[in-house]
């Protein structure tokens, strides 16, 4: 026996973001707002990168100009070679390398080789963690020095920081934070 009454048509009530209660949900107080740190642009963010590690390597005295340089030469191969379709150093991602860099450069650093072997492999991971390739060459990243060494501290790196790295992806708290700390350093 065939059913001829008419079916009922089962449409989805969606919430029109134009709904008052819907509003109240998605936005935030102005109050709250007011706790987050202010935006900072990346160039602004470098310099206090910058800053942290010409504080941090005291006994080098490095310029502030060399890190970013390093930085952004290594940003703009990867461009121009198609490894990425824009610029890596976004906000998010300075943010995610001062926290590696925080941790991980020692103040007792006494060779510039050093340095920018210690910051291009924080570099490297940040690219490899929070980058839009599955993988990015580790040669922009390489000095002079071995591959061996190279590796050794990208393992061990990663290994000391994976909690943080874990934990600044998922706790928007703890990238306040930091991001406030970062700023902190360009006052």
């Amino acid at each position: 026996m065939e059913d001829n009454r008419p079916k009922k048509s089962r449409k989805r009530h969606h919430c029109s973001p134009d709904t008052p209660a819907k509003r109240r949900q998605t936005d935030p107080p102005q109050a709250s707002q007011s706790r987050y740190p202010s935006y900072i642009p990346p160039n602004e963010r470098l310099r206090c990168l910058g800053l942290f590690l010409q504080q941090r390597c005291s006994k080098l005295n490095p310029s502030t100009i060399w890190p970013i340089r390093w930085l952004r030469n290594i940003d703009t191969h990867l461009l121009v070679a198609g490894y990425q379709s824009r610029n890596f150093l976004s906000p998010g991602s300075v943010v995610f390398l001062y926290m590696l860099c925080r941790d991980l450069i020692s103040p007792e650093i006494d060779s510039m080789e050093e340095l920018q072997a210690s910051l291009l492999t924080c570099y490297y991971i940040t690219y490899c963690y929070i980058g839009i390739e599955l993988g990015y060459p580790p040669k922009p990243f390489l000095m002079g020095g071995s591959n061996t060494a190279f590796w050794e501290r990208c393992v061990s790196y990663t290994q000391i920081m994976s909690s943080k790295m874990m934990k600044i992806n998922n706790n928007r708290q703890f990238y306040r934070e930091v991001l406030a700390e970062l700023k902190a350093m360009g006052r």
